[in-house]
């Protein structure tokens, strides 16, 4: 581990945030302790306050990275020129598993905690840039096949079914034998090939006119 002397300009920051992140998986984001963070850091207890000026300030930062990771990974599937059901399912793919590498970011991400983004302005920058993925899309979408609904509409649908589907991967693990064994086979059905749910609801929204 690095001694306090040998840390240098900005690398204090990225150690606090993958700290935080294993303290966070650990013991909840309650009794998330910045003395704790700078002790394991090996740095004094007033040193992390240069980064993070509270608790709440930590955790935007790890919304922020969050998000710019979701994007960086969105880039890919919006990028390409397949066809536009392809695109679709690459991006909701990728959000499920988005969730699925990066739980804490993304509980900080779009749980309670934050709440109001507009404390933090290149949390709403961050948020603003991953969400634009999806808007695109379906923008390119609305036109070709000329849909009748509204991006926006077309956007709030797809956000939290997608959304819907990372969530219970996420906090319902499917089991082999237990009292409520249907609704756990019913996750695993929609999540174990994300390919089939997803193209379901392209058409479906296609089909909607």
């Amino acid at each position: 581990m690095k001694t306090r002397s040998k840390y240098h300009h900005g690398e204090l920051r990225k150690v606090l945030l993958a700290l935080a992140v294993q303290q966070i998986a650990a013991v909840g984001i309650e009794k998330l302790s910045i003395r704790e963070l700078a002790r394991q850091a090996r740095v004094s207890a007033t040193a992390p306050f240069r980064h993070f000026p509270d608790k709440l300030t930590l955790l935007a930062a790890l919304a922020i990275d969050g998000f710019t990771e979701l994007a960086h990974r969105m880039q890919s599937p919006a990028q390409t020129k397949q066809d536009w059901e392809t695109q679709f399912v690459q991006l909701g793919s990728t959000y499920v598993q988005f969730a699925e590498d990066y739980p804490v970011h993304y509980q900080l991400m779009f749980g309670a905690v934050l709440g109001d983004f507009s404390k933090f302005p290149e949390l709403q920058q961050a948020a603003s840039n991953a969400y634009s993925m999806l808007d695109k899309l379906l923008a390119a979408i609305k036109y070709e096949e000329r849909l009748r609904a509204e991006v926006s509409v077309l956007g709030g649908l797809v956000w939290s079914t997608v959304h819907g589907m990372a969530s219970l991967k996420l906090n319902v693990p499917p089991a082999e034998q237990s009292v409520d064994a249907a609704p756990r086979q019913a996750v695993k059905a929609l999540t174990q090939d994300l390919h089939g749910p997803l193209q379901m609801l392209y058409r479906g929204i296609l089909a909607s006119g």
